[in-house]
């Protein structure tokens, strides 16, 4: 483990998610640049850069570190993968949103990943964070209701940042100004679990394979048609999200999560 390990699982901790930067060597940070202005959405995951990327051996080093889990347990997440690649011009911001449910009662499981293949300056749209923003629960009806927020943080950094946050830390992208296209490669990893497997296509799974450690973070995947797969996953909707995510955010433990809401519990007579 190394030194300053500790101090940033603290900040990961207190405000939700942290910046890595310089953790890749310069080949790597170019590969994925080239491949993220081309390749959008789950295409992506289907070129080497981006398997090398994943499949990182300091990164998941870390990964393993603040999950508290050995190396064989974890897994890839891919109902975040997606490569949100903005064109250059005028577009809106907001969309202040969770991608999971936050469970105070149960241990970390999984991690946010978003990570920046180029310099990121403010007219580029940045992804906006809310600091400590994790540790509370969020229903889509009051985040659809939020614009500037006091204490948001504009992601600006430099290329080949990784920014590691909780799934449940409020977020959102900023107004984009700038001609220069903008590429955010989202993806994540959990604690792998055999009752809980995932698709993948047949390019992706052949890509992470190609290492042990790949191997190791596929062990539960499943190769299927995105096309075929309409009541597993909810790629027929939303191309970024299997059925699975969507179950988190609808499903039974949410919903129960959600009647602790102050604005929805039945006041008591």
């Amino acid at each position: 483990m190394h030194k300053d390990w500790k101090a940033l699982k603290r900040a990961f901790v207190d405000d939700g998610f942290i910046n890595l930067s310089s953790w890749l060597d310069e080949d790597l940070v170019q590969r994925v640049l080239t491949d993220s202005l081309e390749y959008k959405g789950i295409s992506i995951f289907e070129r080497e850069s981006v398997g090398d990327l994943l499949c990182h051996p300091q990164i998941l080093e870390f990964v393993e570190f603040l999950l508290e889990v050995d190396t064989d347990q974890v897994a890839i997440s891919p109902f975040r993968f997606w490569n949100h690649l903005s064109a250059g011009g005028v577009s809106d911001g907001g969309g202040w949103h969770v991608d999971d449910t936050y469970m105070a009662h149960r241990p970390l499981t999984e991690l946010l990943c978003m990570y920046y293949p180029q310099k990121v300056t403010e007219d580029m749209g940045p992804t906006m964070l809310l600091p400590g923003s994790h540790r509370r629960l969020y229903t889509p009806s009051q985040t659809n209701k939020l614009g500037w927020i006091k204490g948001q943080q504009k992601v600006i950094v430099e290329a080949g940042t990784l920014v590691i946050a909780y799934a449940s830390i409020l977020h959102a992208k900023a107004a984009h100004f700038s001609d220069v296209p903008r590429s955010m490669v989202k993806y994540g990893y959990e604690i792998g679990d055999s009752k809980y497997g995932y698709y993948l296509t047949q390019e992706a799974y052949d890509n992470f394979r190609r290492t042990g450690l790949g191997c190791s973070l596929t062990q539960y995947a499943e190769v299927k048609d995105k096309k075929d797969a309409v009541w597993s996953s909810y790629w027929k909707f939303h191309d970024s999200y299997t059925f699975q995510d969507f179950k988190h955010q609808i499903g039974v433990v949410g919903r129960e999560l959600r009647k602790r809401l102050e604005h929805e519990t039945t006041p008591e007579g």
